[in-house]
């Protein structure tokens, strides 16, 4: 019976189709079994109930995972790339209406209008103030400057106004000229408090400021009350224009010009410019006032009159702002202690060292 019993589990289904042997597993519902009428349902089974097998899955369908579930697997930011491609893509502007069209060229027309009628109109000089001025007159400056009134702003040239006003008016060393809208120029000029008397042709003279720049001639009693320079003669001068000197003492030989340094005379030009170094020294030193002459006839022997009481040796061009300060300080002590009057040399070679001799 067990050969037999084998042989018929061995047989194939009457249906045609060759299936493998089934694995005998255990009932777990207890409810199920076999169909009635089947050859497996009249047999019994040591493990339980067998029922009919089925064909085999592919590999494919095994292992490809429905479309909702590759959906739940790929990350976050690849399932996000299809919507940031429709955010991040550009279109086109929609053309504008025509009536809207329109009203914006409208509005743009009467903006430049309105500039343009503001730049012609509201920014136009009106006020003109003049400060810092007590030796020229404000109408003086104003009419230097060439300013008028009903003028643009916009278009105004202001260091055009600044420069005609220092060629015109030679007392004034310094202008700054300002906006102040809507309708205001403002004009500050700075004027010479101190001037300096220089020799002119003829025995004219003039006076100059510490640059070397020539105000205007005056008589020979006003020129007493300034500091004098001599040792220099001014040549073709003009009110506003720049101190020059003679070139006579100038030679082009090497001859003449060992002759002249050998002599302490030197060049005109070299004594001019030595003399405006001692009065810009003492502008410095706020001591212009108690300097009654500047002696430049004599490169190598260049010499201040301290009011009428010291007569202060200099020598040479060289360090003439630190002798000037030696000399300040110098008469500031001779005066401390009493002296009356004297010569103050400071032409000696050694260094920080100086003689005094009382008269």
């Amino acid at each position: 019976m067990d050969r037999e019993e084998q042989r018929r589990r061995q047989r194939p289904p009457a249906s045609g189709t060759r299936s493998r042997p089934e694995r005998q597993r255990p009932d777990r519902s207890g409810s199920r079994g076999s169909r009635p009428g089947s050859p497996s349902s009249d047999r019994s089974a040591p493990a339980g109930r067998t029922r009919r097998s089925e064909p085999p899955e592919s590999p494919a369908r095994r292992t490809a995972p429905p479309a909702a579930r590759r959906r739940k697997q790929e990350p976050p930011r690849r399932r996000k790339q299809p919507e940031r491609r429709a955010q991040n893509k550009r279109t086109p502007p929609a053309a504008l209406p025509r009536r809207q069209l329109i009203l914006k060229l409208i509005t743009m027309t009467a903006v430049v209008l309105a500039l343009v009628l503001g730049m012609t109109i509201f920014f136009r000089v009106q006020n003109l103030r003049v400060t810092g001025n007590s030796k020229y007159d404000a109408n003086q400056v104003i009419a230097s400057s060439g300013l008028e009134m009903g003028e643009s702003l916009l278009t105004l040239n202001k260091s055009k106004a600044a420069g005609q006003i220092l060629n015109d008016l030679p007392y004034v060393s310094e202008v700054q000229v300002g906006i102040k809208l809507p309708n205001t120029v403002t004009i500050d000029i700075v004027e010479l408090d101190i001037t300096y008397a220089v020799e002119g042709p003829e025995g004219s003279w003039w006076l100059m400021d510490a640059r070397g720049k020539l105000l205007e001639q005056v008589s020979g009693e006003e020129a007493m009350k300034h500091t004098h320079i001599v040792g220099i003669q001014a040549v073709n001068p003009t009110a506003g224009g720049t101190l020059q000197v003679t070139q006579e003492d100038q030679k082009d030989t090497e001859e003449q010009k060992s002759a002249d340094i050998a002599n302490t005379v030197g060049f005109a030009q070299e004594r001019m410019e030595a003399a405006i170094s001692i009065l810009k020294a003492l502008e410095e030193s706020d001591r212009t006032g108690k300097a009654t002459k500047v002696d430049a006839s004599s490169l190598y022997d260049l010499q201040v009159w301290y009011g009428e009481k010291y007569q202060v040796l200099l020598s040479g061009p060289t360090e003439l702002g630190y002798k000037v300060r030696y000399m300040v300080q110098a008469v500031d002590r001779l005066e401390a202690d009493g002296y009356r009057g004297g010569t103050l040399d400071l032409s000696i070679k050694e260094a920080g060292k100086a003689t005094f001799t009382p008269w």
